[in-house]
Formats: structure tokens, sequence, C-alpha cells
């Protein structure tokens, strides 16, 4: 039998920008996201933590209500004051899985 895995949504999170290092950046809801191009793609609207771990793996974004897509945290390039910064065009934005909160 296969383990389902349990997620849970939080408003915000310490998120590690520098994979193995000891640099974390908090991030919250409402903070604007920005494509690769310096363009606004939307706003944070809540962080996708493992429950079982507690440890966050995606952000969600809003891109327009109601549409909803996981960006992965390896996608992050930084936070710059309210603007989380990602390595992603709008375009490859567009192809992320959306988010399907769970009933």
């Amino acid at each position: 039998m296969v383990a389902e895995m349990v997620e849970k949504l939080t408003i915000e999170a310490q998120v590690c920008l520098t994979c193995g290092a000891v640099a974390e950046t908090a991030v919250c809801r409402g903070m604007s996201i920005q494509s690769s191009e310096g363009e606004l793609v939307g706003e944070l609207a809540a962080v996708l933590v493992n429950g079982r771990t507690q440890q966050p793996t995606h952000l969600v974004l809003c891109c327009q209500l109601p549409d909803y897509r996981l960006v992965p945290l390896d996608k992050i390039v930084g936070v710059y004051g309210r603007t989380v910064q990602l390595s992603l065009t709008r375009k490859q934005i567009s192809h992320l899985p959306h988010h399907q909160p769970k009933p």
C-alpha cells in the first residue's frame, strides 16, 4: 500500500533558497511574484508544506482567480522586499501544474 502524501497550506514560511546552506528567507501571502523577465505574474496565495516533514515544498501562485499554480521552491531566484523573483518565464509558469486543494 502506498502512503498518500499529506500536505497542508500555510500563509507564511521560511524557505531555503540555496540548497545545503543555512540561508532561509521568509515568504508570506500577498507577496508579488515576478517572472524571469521581470513581469508581475501574480501573488503568493500560500505555501504548500509537506504535512509529515513540515518542510515547505511549493509556493501557491495566484495568477488570476481561480488559477492557482504550484511553483517548486528551486525556481525561486531571490526575495527582494515584498517581491519573489522566479527563474521561470511567463510561458513556463503557465505550464506549471494547477493547485487542486483537497476537500
